[in-house]
């Protein structure tokens, strides 16, 4: 079920089935290590200054204590982490942990291996439990009931701008609903040469993702409240996606994608300078900054059509079904990558935000957010945001719904065709999964 986000203003900005008894296998072979250590293998996707914070702190982790070596291992993009990670678990060479899926609507499909541990027993006592996190932030890793996995990172995205173009174009505030945000646009556009803005296009899940806010700020629905009827086609999601298309059909944004393997698109609109908005998240800005200038690059709130609306990100972390010392040793690692200070120094190096409360009042963590207030205007959506449903069949939903915002957005076929064809092949996967 699809949960509100409760009270994340303050933590950000303060900051399936039944499991078989069968056991997962694990790349390092056995319960020992080196010097008497438990070894642990913890598969990612994290690439460029993100696996370099995953190894810096790990090795930090490793050198804190003697009863645990863990091993991290880079093992596939994320689009192709949970294939490769459900093939492993299926021939028993997987790994003893997971750290930071940025897949998580679609572990369901990594649960029905029955290789992942449920958490219930090591939740109810510790330095980490269900009172750690917002019940928003916990439905992203709750299957049938059950909690599988834990956020470790969290995000969303917001609308960063050039603030020299605003002022070229006489704009003095940032526009805070759509229909101001589609003024801006056209007042921000030169042609073909400048763009107002840019706007999510092609296939995969970020489209998706971002076009969900866009649904519920005009009032609508992803699914039903079971989660078992698609209600994206509806009146509020034809108004939601020509809110869209007739950005493009004006021209006041950008026609077509810049999509690529290491950026959503927005970069590159922003950074070439052909376009003066951009939908991105608070990760990307050290790279913006660096071609644009920190102090031309501005950041406020994703407008919504009738009421504000975020989607909530998250990266997720998980135990795999191994031995009694290595699941022992794994939690005892993911307790430590969730404390205060080691959420801070993280979220910090990798611009994302505080995965729970105690970080959120960290004081190195309110030290830097003070220090960067353009983090405010992620931090603040938080409040309203919604995860998007865990269901196993959530990644053929959003597949087949990607494919027809693209068609819509290429002006190819209409916003109301474009969805029911959508909804379709969707119910059907739905109606499959609940076979």
């Amino acid at each position: 079920m699809r949960k509100r986000l409760l009270g994340a203003t303050a933590l950000a900005v303060g900051a399936a089935l039944a499991l078989s008894g069968c056991s997962g296998g694990s790349v390092t072979g056995n319960s020992g290590g080196s010097g008497g250590k438990t070894t642990i293998t913890v598969w990612h996707n994290y690439t460029g200054p993100q696996a370099t914070e995953v190894k810096k702190l790990i090795d930090e982790y490793n050198s804190s204590q003697d009863t645990i070596d863990v091993q991290p291992q880079y093992a596939a993009s994320s689009d192709q982490f949970d294939a490769k990670l459900i093939n492993a678990l299926k021939n028993d060479t997987g790994p003893d942990m997971v750290l930071g899926d940025s897949t998580p609507q679609q572990t369901g499909e990594v649960i029905q291996t029955g290789k992942v541990l449920p958490l219930e027993d090591y939740l109810s006592s510790g330095d980490v439990t269900k009172d750690s996190f917002t019940e928003g932030m916990l439905s992203t890793g709750e299957f049938d009931g059950k909690q599988y996995t834990l956020p470790t990172d969290i995000g969303d995205y917001a609308v960063v701008y050039n603030k020299e173009m605003f002022k070229e174009a006489g704009i003095t505030d940032t526009p805070k609903t759509w229909a101001e945000f589609q003024d801006d646009a056209k007042k921000l556009t030169k042609g073909t040469t400048q763009y107002g803005a840019y706007l999510p296009i092609g296939t995969g899940e970020w489209p998706v993702f971002t076009w969900q806010s866009m649904l519920w700020g005009a009032g609508g629905e992803f699914l039903n409240e079971d989660n078992t009827k698609v209600e994206f086609n509806s009146d509020a999601g034809v108004k939601a996606l020509t809110a869209w298309t007739d950005m493009l059909q004006d021209g006041s944004a950008y026609p077509q994608s810049l999509l690529t393997t290491s950026t959503n698109g927005a970069v590159p609109a922003l950074t070439s300078k052909k376009a003066a908005m951009a939908i991105t998240g608070a990760y990307d800005l050290s790279t913006i900054d660096s071609t644009l200038g920190k102090d031309n690059v501005g950041v406020f709130a994703l407008p919504g059509i009738d009421q504000p609306a975020m989607n909530l990100g998250t990266n997720n972390s998980y135990i795999i079904k191994t031995t009694s010392a290595k699941q022992d040793a794994s939690w005892k690692f993911l307790q430590w990558w969730l404390s205060p200070d080691t959420q801070a120094k993280w979220d910090i190096a990798t611009g994302l935000l505080p995965a729970n409360q105690a970080t959120a009042d960290n004081a190195t963590w309110k030290k830097y957010l003070e220090e960067n207030p353009r983090l405010k205007a992620f931090a603040d959506e938080l409040e309203y945001a919604k995860a998007r449903p865990s269901i196993t069949a959530y990644g053929e939903v959003s597949a087949a719904l990607s494919t027809q915002l693209q068609s819509a957005m290429l002006l190819k076929t209409s916003p109301k065709e474009a969805l029911d064809t959508a909804a379709e092949k969707a119910q059907a996967a739905l109606d499959d999964a609940a076979k």
